[in-house]
């Protein structure tokens, strides 16, 4: 009987064991307000996981999390190796979860994000006198507007986040909410069309940095093999299709505007 019991509190342990401990370079890509499911993007966080696994001889494991409560509950829970996640996530919780930025992506091969407050085209000329509530894949975390606004006053309408910025676009040109904030990747991608007659950009941010990677904790020389090999990636052909899932065209340095 004592034999069973012990048998049975060991394989407990392995069990206990296996949840609290994470791999050396398991992570979470964290981007509250993206579209799409943390299932829908798993095979995504598979396939960059094989790709590490290979590279950096580890085992490694990835999650996906765009709602923001999910992320948090997760992270409260676990403590993955190292994050790629939104700026305003990263300003707010940065010191919650020792996040030390390592490298920074460049979507569409930018190397600063820049945020545009868009309204009725009949709508206000500032900021300042923008009433009632404005949208944005980025206005999630309580530090949004001061990331929007450089740390300076702004305006003082109501922030929400939303997973269909563009979809809130449509309701901003037939005048039916208050504003819409684009990042610099969803604006190239309307900034063309005359399908948005009815809206005006009134402001536009100071240049920002991209979502970041960050290691949690202090930098060890595993945070430094992984830093290389993200770097490597857009050298690397069998990299290629694996970018452009993860929507940037390679890793940069940290981007000094957070430190």
């Amino acid at each position: 009987m004592f034999r069973r019991i012990i048998i049975l509190v060991f394989v407990l342990g392995l069990g206990l064991s296996s949840v609290a401990f994470a791999g050396r370079f398991d992570f979470a890509i964290i981007q509250p307000g993206q579209p799409g499911t943390t299932a829908e993007a798993q095979p995504v966080m598979d396939e960059l996981a094989k790709y590490l696994s290979a590279k950096l001889g580890e085992k490694v494991k990835g999650v996906y999390y765009n709602d923001l409560n999910a992320a948090l509950d997760y992270l409260g829970k676990n403590k993955p190796a190292w994050s790629i996640c939104g700026l305003t996530f990263f300003k707010t919780y940065s010191a919650k979860f020792s996040m030390t930025p390592v490298a920074s992506t460049l979507p569409q091969g930018m190397a600063k994000d820049i945020w545009r407050l868009i309204v009725p085209a009949n709508g206000s000329d500032s900021p300042e006198a923008v009433q009632g509530t404005v949208y944005g894949s980025m206005l999630y975390t309580p530090k949004s507007l001061e990331v929007l606004f450089g740390g300076k006053k702004g305006g003082e309408f109501t922030v929400e986040g939303t997973h269909k910025a563009l979809r809130m676009l449509r309701k901003v040109n037939k005048g039916k909410i208050s504003g819409v904030v684009l990042d610099a990747v969803q604006y190239s991608v309307i900034k063309d069309s005359d399908r948005y007659s009815g809206t005006k950009v009134i402001y536009t941010s100071p240049e920002l940095p991209n979502s970041p990677v960050v290691w949690f904790g202090k930098t060890t020389d595993d945070a430094f093999r992984l830093q290389a090999t993200l770097f490597d990636m857009d050298k690397d052909p069998v990299a290629k299709d694996l970018l452009k899932l993860l929507q940037t065209s390679g890793f940069n340095p940290a981007d000094k505007d957070l430190e």
